[in-house]
């Protein structure tokens, strides 16, 4: 099957290190944290990830991922983290700024 007929590109053989980025990110909860809080320097541990798909794991841009041909289960098993993960980070910032102004 020609590839103009996938619903998504191949992922690429050269896009080993970017999946691995993505599946260190979802499995290691402190390293989850951290990169929420500090993208740039997570993914300065992975020199073997190119620039542009830093970019693009940095601005959560899961078309992006996408079309570069990364695995989409690895993309919305990421975006889904992403988004919980947010959530519930200004979940927890909301019940400390309650309790702290009751006390």
């Amino acid at each position: 099957m020609a590839d103009q007929q996938l619903m998504y590109p191949r992922p690429q053989a050269s896009d080993f290190h970017v999946h691995r980025l993505l599946h260190d990110i979802q499995e290691d909860e402190d390293l989850f944290v951290e990169f929420l809080g500090e993208p740039d320097a997570v993914l300065g541990r992975y020199p073997e990830v190119d620039d542009e798909a830093k970019h693009l794991i940095a601005s959560h841009d899961y078309t992006g991922l996408q079309k570069r041909g990364l695995h989409p289960i690895m993309i919305v098993q990421f975006q889904r983290h992403i988004e919980w993960g947010m959530r519930m980070t200004a979940s927890r910032a909301a019940a400390v700024s309650v309790t702290d102004a009751s006390s």
